[in-house]
């Protein structure tokens, strides 16, 4: 039965606590973002704090059928490290600790996993890193989302209104409320735009940030926020009710 106002996330439990609650718990959520920089406008955590924030909302929504895993809070940001204090993982790295995460949960005894991913630049490797691990180790479902397409349909746009204002509402420790400043564009755009061409982020905006970040609010981040927990929420309950079990 759900209780509303609890979470269950894994770190805070002890292991008698986690093997009481193991029949309960239907899924477990693997919060996945990156240590990058978000210009002025935010600290270096704002991707997978937000995802961690979400995961453990929506852990309270369903508990205690939801379990949250320990945040994974390095990502794939090749693009962002011309700024300082930028972390990026190599492809095989991020795979390797999904996998890993995977594995050992599994061997507890989890069936079910969904990465839920905080930052863009994942999303390729999330997608694979499924593949990968449902062909290796077998496990009766795994998938991926990123917590920002599960919700209202806009752009994201990296440390702009969208991505300021699910932080206002879900994380407002990360943003510099009194340093908030609009992306300094250089204006460069590919003219080739459906070819994936890499580019450092530096060759478009020259202070961290694309587009603007003034008009960033809470009631909006609060919209925002709000929809992609419910579509989350029900993502998972549709996935709970179905039997993925399609390797023999």
């Amino acid at each position: 039965m759900t209780e509303k106002g609890k979470e269950l996330v894994l770190a805070h439990l002890s292991w008698p606590e986690v093997k009481e609650l193991m029949p309960e718990i239907q899924m477990v959520l693997l919060p996945v973002g990156s240590n990058e920089q978000h210009g002025y406008n935010a600290s270096l955590e704002m991707d997978i704090a937000l995802s961690y924030a979400v995961c453990r909302r929506v852990s309270e929504e369903l508990y205690p059928r939801v379990l949250v895993a320990p945040p994974i809070p390095w990502g794939i940001s090749f693009h962002h490290m011309e700024f300082p204090g930028t972390i990026t993982l190599e492809p095989e790295t991020l795979y390797a600790i999904l996998y890993d995460e995977v594995n050992s949960l599994h061997k507890h005894g989890f069936q079910r996993f969904l990465i839920v991913n905080g930052h863009g630049g994942n999303q390729n490797l999330v997608n694979v890193a499924t593949w990968r691990i449902k062909e290796r180790l077998r496990v009766p479902f795994i998938g991926a989302c990123s917590y920002f397409s599960m919700g209202l349909d806009v752009s994201v746009g990296h440390a702009g209104v969208v991505e300021v204002s699910y932080a206002m509402y879900l994380a407002p420790h990360v943003v510099k409320q009194d340093q908030l400043t609009d992306g300094d564009m250089t204006g460069f755009e590919s003219r080739v735009p459906k070819i994936n061409i890499p580019f450092q982020l530096l060759h478009r905006t020259r202070n961290g940030a694309l587009g603007p970040a003034i008009g960033a609010s809470r009631e909006y981040g609060q919209e925002l926020a709000e929809a992609a927990i419910a579509g989350l929420k029900q993502a998972i309950e549709i996935i709970l009710e179905e039997d993925y079990t399609v390797w023999p």
